[in-house]
């Protein structure tokens, strides 16, 4: 079920999102997903990439995320923004429509963590989250959960 993928050293650029989990569950992040998608292909009509979501919960009600492509150069997004990762470890899961709850599945994964002995490594990112070409919500759509590990 939980599988132990790496992802080489990359820049992830798009836009940044900082708010409430609340503003989060009202569509807030649905949105700049979709925003990110359709600016990609007005500047990409061909090329159909993953999108990436990396997040940091570095605060007590919310979280910031950052929303889009491996990508050399920062994309020309409303919030632009980018964050250069090292090659990195990640403990991952594909969350298909149907499934459990994302926080119930991450807490899958936490606890397969511990016992498996690993640790967990939030010192770059809290979560990172592949987004299929196409996704359009958790109830349609398909995404691969990820937790650093070192």
């Amino acid at each position: 079920m939980f599988e132990i993928v790496e992802r080489p050293a990359q820049r992830i650029a798009g836009s940044f999102w900082e708010g409430t989990f609340v503003e989060a569950a009202d569509g807030a992040v649905r949105r700049l997903i979709a925003e990110m998608q359709e600016h990609h292909l007005r500047l990409h009509p061909k090329d159909h990439p993953t999108l990436v979501g990396l997040s940091w919960n570095d605060r007590p009600d919310g979280f910031r995320y950052l929303v889009g492509f491996v990508s050399e150069t920062a994309e020309t997004t409303r919030h632009p923004g980018y964050v250069d990762l090292p090659a990195m470890r990640f403990v991952s899961v594909m969350h298909h429509p149907g499934d459990a709850d994302v926080f119930a599945h991450y807490q899958h994964m936490f606890d397969w963590i511990a016992s498996e002995g690993l640790a967990v490594d939030t010192s770059r990112l809290h979560y990172r989250e592949e987004y299929e070409p196409g996704f359009v919500s958790l109830s349609l759509s398909s995404l691969r959960l990820m937790i650093p590990i070192g």
